[in-house]
């Protein structure tokens, strides 16, 4: 993405619960800014499509897969596509988030 045009986001860590937030940051090319979509990808291969507002401080919350069974400290897969007004699509985070439990020991 180019520098005069260019926004992020952020993805927090997943909780205990197998949510995971996805918040946009802003940045100098806000007002550019078409569409926001959020992809997950869950550790079973099933996937969860969100849009986030364009305004920075938005937040979204995914449900990720929660840590039982043969899911335990597996990963989830986010990817946040960002669509200008120019009708231009980029990838602006693609990032792994593993499950914690309660006592952060990932089990």
């Amino acid at each position: 993405m180019p520098d005069n045009i260019a926004v992020t986001v952020s993805v927090g860590e997943k909780d205990y619960l197998g949510n995971i937030p996805v918040t946009f940051n802003g940045g100098q090319g806000q007002i550019n800014v078409n569409t926001i979509q959020v992809v997950l990808t869950r550790t079973d291969g099933t996937t969860q499509t969100a849009n986030l507002a364009s305004n920075a401080g938005a937040t979204v919350t995914l449900a990720g897969t929660r840590g039982t069974g043969s899911y335990a400290g597996q990963f989830d897969r986010v990817e946040v596509f960002v669509t200008m007004n120019n009708g231009l699509t980029y990838k602006v985070a693609d990032v792994l988030r593993q499950y914690r439990s309660r006592s952060g020991s990932g089990e």
